[in-house]
């Protein structure tokens, strides 16, 4: 009786968890709000502005005021107050996604250490989310939440809300 029980509850909640193709699949991204947030250290290394160029780009001014070693992170994405992704790490460089995305935005050395200078980039941000994704995702109003430091400073921290609807 009991394994009839529990097969009937994994059975219930598996349908009740089923991704629906209505509102998880393609996407496209609309940008509709970036802000810098304040990170968990007293020192920002940076200085971070961006410009919203329309649909998932954006135009991003970094002045990295000291060499700086991200050696933790936070990405969080979030929907209706609800977190539905929480990456942490303690070496962004290590991870697979990110050393190639931070090489691409800035000059960082071996040891991951990003060097002091002006950076500017154009940023496809729906190119990075369809990439690290699969090219799929849930649609709605999603907000990214991501947060670099190291032992001295905060690298960044950002929040870029979103609309993700069907491609």
């Amino acid at each position: 009786m009991r394994l009839q029980t529990v097969l009937f509850c994994i059975l219930y909640l598996s349908q009740k968890a089923c991704i629906c193709t209505e509102n998880y699949g393609p996407f496209k991204m609309l940008i509709t709000k970036f802000d810098v947030c304040t990170g968990p250290r007293n020192k920002d290394c940076t200085v971070l502005n961006a410009t919203i160029l329309g649909g998932g780009n954006l135009n991003v001014d970094v002045k990295v005021k000291q060499n700086c070693n991200p050696s933790k992170a936070k990405i969080l994405v979030i929907s209706n107050g609800k977190e539905l992704v929480r990456l942490q790490m303690n070496k962004p460089c290590d991870h697979l996604f990110l050393r190639p995305l931070l090489e691409s935005l800035f000059t960082v050395t071996k040891n991951c250490v990003i060097l002091k200078g002006d950076y500017n980039c154009k940023l496809d941000v729906e190119q990075i989310g369809t990439s690290y994704f699969g090219g799929k995702f849930f649609y709605g109003n999603m907000t990214f939440k991501s947060i670099f430091y190291g032992n001295d400073c905060n690298f960044s921290c950002t929040q870029l809300h979103v609309t993700l609807s069907p491609k």
